[in-house]
């Protein structure tokens, strides 16, 4: 039996940045229907609260989230569970994303987002795509960041895997979680957060075993949770090496192939 079920966003439900408004209205009878049997449905994705929220919207305080990564896990606006980098630590990240050549950056907190640039292409995208809770702050932005950081996003609009390889990746991969999001961001997280990180907690604190969870996911940064599912779905538009590491594959997000497998449930 299923008692939980846990779906990336961006690539998985709908296209990448898709704001309110994109997601077909049948997930909302289909998950309630689902929660009325006692299955919790969690959406993990690389998102802010209030973004996966608005996608959410009719059901919004019926599903969990586990957003900027897995960094943190709400039941609605209530928080579960958290992740942050020690301060030293969002510092240097910061420092070196500014030195990525053709790359922008974002630093995700505790409450909200910032960046450098209010004309720039990612803040467009981050307000007018994805709906966020977004503030920039210029070059100075490290030293007027005062909560707690969650998450730090590289940015380029198509080769962000590429832009980030000869140093930056190298550079940090023995320090902090560092996971692809499609070809526009390389995310950054604390070595103990990320998507399967909350997948397990989740499972623990509900009492919810991997043979009662099933997972949905499209990029690199999905698949940690595969392990810790009975049953993991790639939908057709997924990288290779995440259709491989999946124990089943359903349609794209385009023909709601997610959508079709819950509504077999």
């Amino acid at each position: 039996m299923i008692r939980l079920v846990v779906s990336d966003i961006d690539g998985t439900l709908v296209g990448d940045g898709q704001g309110e408004g994109a997601l077909n209205p049948a997930y909302y009878d289909v998950i309630r229907r689902l929660g009325a049997r006692g299955v919790k449905f969690m959406a993990c994705s690389g998102r802010q609260r209030l973004s996966i929220a608005k996608l959410f919207r009719p059901i919004e305080r019926e599903i969990f989230y586990a957003c900027d990564g897995g960094s943190m896990v709400y039941q609605h606006d209530r928080l579960l569970y958290a992740r942050t980098f020690p301060w030293e630590t969002a510092q240097g990240l910061m420092r070196d994303a500014a030195e990525i050549e053709k790359c922008d950056f974002m630093v995700c907190g505790t409450e909200h987002a910032y960046c450098r640039w209010e004309d720039s292409e990612l803040y467009r995208w981050m307000t007018e795509g994805y709906g966020y809770d977004i503030r920039a702050l210029g070059s100075e932005l490290a030293h007027r960041i005062s909560e707690d950081i969650v998450k730090v996003s590289i940015y380029h609009h198509d080769h962000a895997e590429e832009l980030t390889a000869p140093w930056f990746r190298p550079r940090w991969k023995d320090k902090v979680k560092l996971t692809l999001a499609g070809i526009q961001w390389l995310d950054c997280v604390p070595q103990d957060a990320g998507k399967g990180a909350a997948v397990a907690f989740m499972q623990r604190h509900f009492g919810i075993s991997p043979s009662e969870t099933i997972v949905f996911g499209d990029n690199q940064n999905d698949m940690e949770m595969f392990s810790l599912a009975g049953k993991s779905y790639s939908v057709e538009n997924a990288r290779d090496e995440v259709k491989r590491a999946a124990s089943h594959e359903c349609e794209s997000y385009e023909r709601d192939g997610v959508l079709k497998i819950l509504s077999d449930l």
